[in-house]
């Protein structure tokens, strides 16, 4: 047989498979690309699908969060002017300003009263000088600032309420005797 016999011999025993050149998409670099494609493709695709519109409008947040603070009810006075100026507290307000107290809000152990200078008839939260209460700010921590005097909260009170011993206005002023 000739050589040209041979060759429509192989030729026509050839499958369309084995007779084909490799495509594209049979090779590997190919098939790491589209799912890479996939990948960014779903990441852009959730992310647009969660992340609020107004992320980033202001920094790092949200930027409808600042109205939604906006328009929340207000529970706190502005600070210990609203007991002091309007005559109900002036004695209170003068009396804590000259103690260890003197820096701190009314509000921090009074809780919210922006209700109470609204309608100074309404009822004041009774206060309890308790171990909970006083012991957020003067509980003995590792790492708690040497500023604001520190105790054993069960060692030093034995259960006792604060203020048998502490007037909260003026801390010291039952145990050595002093009254501005």
């Amino acid at each position: 047989m000739s050589e040209i016999e041979e060759e429509s011999l192989d030729s026509e025993h050839q499958t369309p498979e084995t007779s084909r050149k490799p495509r594209l998409r049979d090779k590997a670099p190919f098939r790491v690309a589209l799912i890479l494609l996939a990948v960014i493709a779903a990441f852009i695709i959730v992310r647009e699908l969660t992340v609020p519109k107004s992320w980033g409008e202001y920094g790092y947040y949200r930027g409808d969060n600042v109205a939604e603070w906006a328009s929340r009810d207000q529970n706190f006075a502005s600070g210990n002017e609203a007991c002091g100026t309007a005559k109900c507290h002036a004695q209170e307000v003068e009396y804590t300003a000259k103690a260890e107290h003197g820096q701190m809000n009314c509000q921090s152990c009074h809780g919210p009263l922006l209700d109470h200078v609204k309608k100074p008839n309404a009822a004041l939260q009774k206060i309890v000088g308790n171990a909970e209460l006083c012991g957020a700010c003067h509980r003995q921590l590792a790492g708690r600032d040497d500023k604001i005097r520190t105790v054993q909260i069960g060692q030093h009170s034995g259960g006792l309420d604060c203020t048998r011993c502490h007037d909260p206005h003026q801390p010291w002023a039952k145990i050595r005797g002093r009254k501005w």
